[in-house]
């Protein structure tokens, strides 16, 4: 699951002193045309910019609210007739990106949930407009189908409904006083948080019915410990400019700016997508703990079985494992004709499970080495791609320090003039540093990307090389086990017969002349081991 490039919600509070009406307000997020009576005027936005269609419009209101708490109208002026300052805060605008690729009907549902939690939260009236975002971008390039999506805004008062049963309506309006979440910084900042973490459980959940794996976190990147260039902003009037057609300086600077974020966006994946299997990789080890310890006391166990002798009742907690090979080999052998037998048949099967155990965790470690290894692979390629990107950010950094030291050196007359005056940069001079900078902070990023995919690289080789340590104690486990077996066990054959063909194979590779002969090789006799006499009783199947 990636992170999804996407817009954070933002609160923004709407106030007297800014020229802001609540009625007008409630007015452009609705669609309506609302009467405000303090300022005696109407405001009507039912036509809206194509593009801007509204999808949902509604307000919500507590349980047990008054009916006015649900019609905008009545709303939202009893709201401006509630505050009495001339710089009074007159509502507050929690606007919510939705995610990419959901129907009308989901973020609307969206919207409508996040609206009621705010509801709920504040007890306050929320007025809701969902809005389809513009078909075109702030540079007035059309959007591609996948990238149009929707915002919503939730509206709501600076104050929650008094509580009419006690009669503390706040001078008949309705209202009681200013909301205790936001009288303080920080009480604000933590419940803008809880908004935030809210909308973030929502879009992700939407966004994961809908079919799509991207992740929407409400944290700015800097929280997250992720070094991307804000960029550069328009404004109202280039945006404008922009979409007719009109190219400006700041449409320049921020398509140069959007080629450069790319860039960086997926030199910072290759990072992400490594850590992110590290720490995938991390979880399987620390749940594998158990099985490698397992594995290592049966290793022990294999070298001093047979000197042990031990009785059956104190093997049988070893061959309890439904559907093991040691199980299968138990249900299908001849039954033991004296206690004798018994006994071997039971060290055998001890022996048997401890060689099954042994390959489950060798195919475990093959796995997690196959992991790593294209892992390793696949950061080396990017690691070469990134150092790519960073020479081309570099030429880019050069050309614009060419062009501001020829500028500077033609206007040098004029930069010291304006400096000895105390006045400030010129315009030009300070976009053509603005372009170096940018430049710079991209090559600087890149190449902390560098060193994180070299680092990356590094532990990633520690780790495959602890892995393949493992894998040969394992393997000499499996080595040892089967040596045992052969050279002592009357259930070879049959154990042979019984193995996957992949572990089949691995034991002909590591013994292959044990196949070849039934007499002892030389393996066998070099650490003093013999096959046992053929039985005359039956014992072989």
């Amino acid at each position: 699951m990636d992170i999804h490039a996407h817009a954070r919600p933002h609160l923004e509070v709407h106030s007297r002193s800014k020229g802001h009406s609540a009625v007008a307000g409630a007015a452009y997020r609705l669609g309506l045309k609302l009467y405000d009576e303090r300022a005696g005027v109407w405001h009507d936005f039912r036509r809206r910019q194509l593009g801007e269609e509204i999808v949902r419009a509604l307000t919500v209101s507590p349980p047990n609210a008054p009916a006015w708490a649900a019609d905008p109208a009545q709303l939202w002026n009893r709201v401006e007739a509630s505050e009495k300052r001339k710089d009074a805060q007159v509502a507050r605008d929690y606007r919510i990106p939705i995610p990419l690729g959901l129907s009308d009907q989901d973020a609307g549902d969206l919207s409508e949930e996040m609206a009621r939690f705010i509801c709920e939260e504040l007890h306050v009236p929320v007025s809701l407009g969902l809005h389809r975002d513009a078909d075109r971008d702030a540079l007035g390039n059309l959007k591609p189908s996948e990238k149009q999506g929707f915002h919503a805004h939730l509206y709501f008062p600076t104050r929650p409904l008094a509580d009419l049963e006690e009669g503390k309506e706040g001078e008949g309006t309705g209202f009681g006083p200013k909301l205790h979440e936001f009288s303080k910084m920080h009480l604000g900042s933590a419940f803008i948080e809880l908004l935030n973490c809210k909308w973030s459980e929502l879009a992700n959940d939407y966004a994961r019915k809908a079919g799509s794996d991207s992740k929407y976190e409400y944290k700015s990147y800097k929280r997250l410990g992720m070094n991307v260039v804000p960029q550069p902003t328009l404004g109202q009037s280039a945006t404008a400019m922009e979409r007719r057609g009109l190219y400006t300086s700041k449409g320049d600077n921020l398509r140069e700016a959007l080629v450069m974020a790319e860039v960086y966006q997926k030199a910072h994946a290759g990072a992400l997508k490594a850590q992110h299997a590290q720490a995938v990789r991390d979880v399987r080890r620390e749940g594998g703990k158990g099985s490698q310890r397992q594995t290592e006391a049966l290793s022990k166990f294999t070298t001093s079985h047979f000197k042990s002798r031990k009785s059956p009742a104190a093997t049988q907690s070893f061959i309890t494992r439904q559907g093991s090979l040691a199980y299968r080999l138990r249900a299908s052998a001849p039954s033991p004709k004296n206690k004798e037998e018994a006994d071997e048949l039971e060290r055998s099967l001890v022996l048997v499970e401890a060689l099954d155990k042994a390959f489950a965790v060798y195919h475990e470690l093959m796995q997690q080495l196959e992991e790593v290894m294209k892992t390793i692979e696949v950061a080396r390629a990017e690691k070469l791609s990134i150092e790519y990107q960073a020479d081309q950010s570099r030429q880019h950094r050069n050309k614009a320090k060419v062009r501001l030291a020829r500028w500077e050196e033609d206007h040098r007359f004029r930069i010291k003039m304006f400096a000895s005056m105390g006045g400030t940069p010129l315009p030009e001079h300070e976009r053509l540093r603005d372009e170096v900078r940018r430049h710079d902070e991209h090559v600087q990023a890149l190449k902390q990307t560098i060193v994180q995919h070299a680092s990356h690289v590094v532990t990633m080789e520690l780790e495959a090389s602890a892995l393949k340590t493992k894998q040969a104690d394992v393997v000499a486990t499996i080595r040892n086990a089967v040596v045992k077996l052969h050279g002592q066990s009357v259930l070879f054959p049959e154990i042979i017969k019984a193995l996957p063909d992949s572990d089949r194979a691995l034991v002909k590779e590591l013994l292959p002349t044990m196949f070849e002969t039934s007499e002892p090789n030389e393996e066998v006799r070099s650490i003093g081991l013999t096959p046992s006499p053929t039985k005359k009783d039956g014992m072989h199947p």
